[in-house]
């Protein structure tokens, strides 16, 4: 694992309610014996509370790549900050989240969290897009990993505008934001894309691809 300190993780805890996410920041590696994060803080700045054996699943996203490992809790640390030592991984699982050419874009979109009843969406915009998946960013936190969501937004190709719609999963949470207005950001995969919505989606990052390459 050749990562560097200050990379997000998301460490998944078992606890007496179920699977719970938290964001934690990697701190460092010993090689073969431990890995060194952040022990997440609460919203009233409480670290959160854990044990010695605690079984975490940590993921992240590196060099465009998502990936996870599991692991436990060797040691936990107050000073001179709350971190924790993780047991050494026997293997890391990785998937590959960039599966074809991306353009930078600033499209609007509104975004809904599947597994909630209301329908109401939080607004957002992709920063990043290809036809297979995309960088996110949200006003307000819609999920974490592994949530299902629906993505909704105008793209405009020549004189055309089609709204489409499209089944996402989160795949990772990002800590970097390009945008000023944004709390959230994540890497998307599409899950369920109509044939016109996929043709008027390709579309438009050709389009995006050639002006990208004539200012060049």
């Amino acid at each position: 694992m050749r990562l560097t300190a200050g990379l997000s993780i998301n460490l998944e805890v078992t606890g007496g309610e179920g699977q719970q996410r938290y964001k934690g920041t990697l701190i460092g590696l010993v090689p073969g014996r431990t890995v060194l994060v952040n022990t997440p803080m609460l919203g009233d700045k409480r670290p959160l509370l854990l044990r010695k054996s605690q079984a975490v699943v940590c993921r992240f996203l590196s060099h465009k790549v998502v990936c996870a490992f599991r692991s436990q809790v060797v040691h936990l640390c107050t000073t001179p900050m709350h971190y924790m030592h993780l047991g050494w991984p026997s293997e890391v699982e990785v998937g590959t989240v960039r599966k074809s050419e991306r353009v930078t874009v600033n499209l609007p979109v509104v975004i809904i969290n599947q597994t909630k009843n209301s329908g109401e969406g939080a607004h957002g915009a992709i920063v990043d897009l290809s036809t297979s998946g995309a960088r996110l960013e949200s006003v307000d936190p819609v999920g974490g990993v592994g949530t299902p969501i629906l993505v909704r937004g105008k793209v405009l190709v020549g004189h055309v505008s089609r709204l489409i719609s499209i089944e996402a999963l989160i795949v990772a949470e990002v800590g970097k934001f390009e945008l000023a207005n944004t709390t959230a950001a994540y890497g998307i995969e599409f899950t369920v894309l109509s044939d016109l919505d996929f043709l008027a989606l390709q579309a438009f990052v050709n389009c995006q691809i050639i002006k990208q390459d004539d200012t060049d």
